[in-house]
């Protein structure tokens, strides 16, 4: 073990802070409640003199990392939800083959759940081994998937092959986040998520916007050659431009230590003594390169560090379900899973909708609908983005300094009251298409991205905020269990629209998106209350 206390000294700050003995045992009892600001900002994880540390990293490099596992996602994403706009060129084929319209958009709803599935394998594997090592094999996997796809021959051959998609594109909800969460600071985390998003979207929603008319020109097999394609130059890029993430932090690094419920008085009172005087950094210690290693491009190119550590992997998988007793977790879990399944649902539905009367769209133009999701990508996210965190800072300066996670769901407001209307919307459109213009359908595919998009991106900062020390397991819960929950919402769509017509389908989503919204209120008012029971439950015996 090298001793760093040298090259932490001078830079650490020690601050007693003016709370009475009550106010204090709150404060170190609920996980997740930290000091934020104490005339600058505190930097939370604590700052490491660690040239390898990814905290350290020059910015140039965490940009260049986020252009990399974005385009992985685009690549991955793109290949299962962008299947929506070339959707119509398999019909006739299909039906001939004597599938109905709920087997052909099963090509759609299916990977999605694979998706949960990947991240279930996906996730556990990043933990124990490393995140570079994950993203350059499902790499390789996403080749394979994209290539079998284009030389499917059958209908089951091609939903197979799609389902391996799917087990890809799932590394891009939770791995991805994982990795850009790992570069940044607290007071940066929202700001950083929603640029790599808005990177995604953009990039995905030009390979969508465009894969109608691609696939008239070069067929839909040149389609997904097209994918495979950029996926291996994506692997060559990742293999030499993407470093291992993965860091052995200790766990007061994210200033998470709450007391027991069991010690005694004495015991409790020496811990809010020590308490008392509150470790902070605010101002980053420069790099030592006498105590640590320095980076170099040899270091950045291992597949791996250090020797495997399964039992964490292990410890991920039984993490995950104890999370998702927490009442705040379940309610992010469930409003992530309704919002991405009626994406999806809205996603299997419009190119029928366009390409049928009195639209009557080609094939060939109904993925320009998607265009709308570059306004949400270059405008929607990033006003999410950095006005979370201009919010988490201005409200922690208003309270002593200390940052509550509750202020995260803050923003969800907007998105939740969007995705209500543009769903009642896209219902009474496609119900009397006669009565609306098509331009209907452009505003629902961008308006519910945004209700989903904003659900996930609130959802995980503010789990991440809440329990900083478990983001394994509760990125596997909002990005697998989700996808299981998308896969019931939209996998239903077609028997549902038949039986109640697209107004009462889309009618009772919105009503959904709005009951969980409101949801969102307990777990505003009372989350404290919830991490402070909760909190003595995040441990791992392996921490």
């Amino acid at each position: 073990m090298k001793d760093t206390d040298k090259a932490h000294g001078e830079h650490v700050e020690v601050v007693d802070d003016e709370f009475s003995g009550q106010e204090l045992d709150e404060i170190v009892k609920v996980v997740g409640t930290v000091k934020l600001t104490e005339d600058h900002i505190v930097y939370i994880p604590t700052p490491t003199a660690d040239p390898r540390d990814p905290l350290n990293m020059p910015l140039w490099q965490k940009t260049v990392i986020l252009v990399v596992i974005s385009t992985f996602a685009t690549l991955g994403v793109a290949l299962v939800s962008g299947f929506g706009g070339i959707l119509t060129f398999y019909i006739p084929e299909y039906s001939a083959a004597g599938k109905g319209y709920a087997d052909i958009t099963a090509l759609m709803t299916y990977p999605t759940l694979f998706m949960g599935i990947g991240n279930l394998i996906g996730m556990p594997l990043a933990i124990g081994v490393g995140r570079r090592i994950v993203i350059l094999g499902f790499t390789l996997v996403l080749i394979l998937g994209a290539a079998l796809c284009a030389v499917a021959k059958t209908y089951e051959w091609h939903l197979a092959a799609r389902m391996i998609l799917g087990l890809c594109a799932g590394q891009s909800e939770a791995l991805v986040p994982m990795i850009t969460q790992e570069l940044f600071f607290l007071h940066e985390r929202s700001k950083c998520l929603m640029t790599q998003q808005a990177i995604q979207v953009v990039l995905t929603t030009i390979y969508v916007l465009f894969g109608s008319p691609i696939a008239g020109a070069i067929t839909p097999a040149g389609w997904y050659w097209l994918g495979a394609g950029l996926a291996g130059l994506q692997f060559l890029i990742a293999l030499f431009l993407l470093p291992e993430t993965k860091y052995d932090r200790n766990q007061a690094g994210y200033h998470e230590d709450p007391v027991s419920e069991n010690l005694g008085k004495s015991d409790l009172e020496a811990n809010i003594k020590l308490k008392s005087t509150s470790v902070v950094c605010k101002v980053k210690p420069p790099l030592d390169y006498v105590h640590y290693e320095a980076r170099t491009w040899k270091s950045d190119m291992r597949l791996w560090i250090g020797v495997p550590e399964w039992h964490k992997a292990a410890d991920v998988l039984k993490q995950t379900f104890q999370f998702l007793l927490f009442p705040n977790v379940f309610w992010a879990l469930c409003i992530n899973g309704l919002t991405i399944g009626v994406n999806i649902a809205i996603g299997t539905t419009y190119g029928t909708i366009l390409t049928g009367t009195p639209y009557n769209w080609p094939d060939t133009s109904t993925s320009y609908v998607n265009c709308g999701q570059i306004i949400v990508a270059l405008v929607g996210l990033p006003l999410f983005g950095f006005g979370s965190d201009s919010l988490i800072r201005w409200r922690a300066k208003r309270n002593n300094g200390m940052h509550e996670p509750e202020t995260r769901l803050i923003p969800l407001v907007f998105p939740v009251i969007i995705g209500c209307f543009t769903a009642v919307l896209y219902g009474q459109g496609a119900t009397h298409p006669e009565q609306y213009h098509w331009f209907v359908y452009v505003w629902a595919v961008a308006g519910y991205y945004l209700c989903f998009v904003g659900a996930n991106i609130v959802a995980i900062t503010y789990l991440l905020d809440s329990y900083p020390g478990s983001s394994g397991p509760l990125l596997v819960i909002i990005c697998a269990f989700r996808g299981f929950i998308s896969f019931g919402t939209s996998y239903g769509t077609s028997a549902f629209v038949t039986r109640s017509g697209y107004d009462g389908a889309f009618g009772i989503f919105g009503a959904l998106t709005a009951v969980l919204g409101l949801l969102g209120l307990p777990v505003y008012f009372w989350g404290k209350n919830i991490r402070h029971f909760t909190g003595r439950f995040t441990k791992s015996k392996t921490d």
